[in-house]
């Protein structure tokens, strides 16, 4: 069975919480956080999930992509993506994040609107565990409140 782990409030032993950025309506800015999964494993057999990404409500997120930071263990694959409003999105599948560091993987342009706050996260696939350290990203644009 699956957990999800959350990245982002310092839950994790180790894990810093994630700076809360203010977006200003339609100013793009990125989101970033730093993953390690040393931190706390990422099972493939679980499929398990990494929030690491903190939307806030009424927000497109563009695109989202993660860099390798440290190179992980050999095979080992996941999926960017989110499960929120019921309207899941994936900004990369089957994403090799045993590259060399440096590598940047994800990064398709698939515009998602988030109405109320919700994550970007990994999701475990392949037939390893997730190790390594990345850094994951998503350029977002928060939308007007009232027209």
């Amino acid at each position: 069975m699956a957990t999800t782990y959350n990245f982002t409030n310092g839950s994790i032993a180790g894990v810093p919480v994630m700076t809360q950025h203010t977006i200003n309506e339609n100013a793009p800015v990125i989101l970033r956080q730093i993953i390690d999964p040393k931190k706390q494993a990422l099972a493939h057999a679980a499929t398990d999930v990494a929030q690491c990404l903190i939307v806030p409500a009424g927000t497109t997120v563009l695109t989202a992509w993660i860099r390798i930071i440290t190179a992980g263990t050999a095979n080992a694959t996941c999926t960017l993506g989110t499960t929120e409003n019921t309207q899941p999105a994936v900004w990369g599948t089957g994403l090799a994040i045993s590259g060399a560091a440096g590598t940047t993987l994800g990064h398709l342009f698939d515009p998602v609107y988030f109405d109320a706050a919700g994550t970007v996260d990994i999701t475990v696939g392949g037939a390893t565990d997730i190790l390594g350290k990345y850094e994951v990203c998503a350029l977002c644009v928060k939308s007007l409140n009232a027209y």
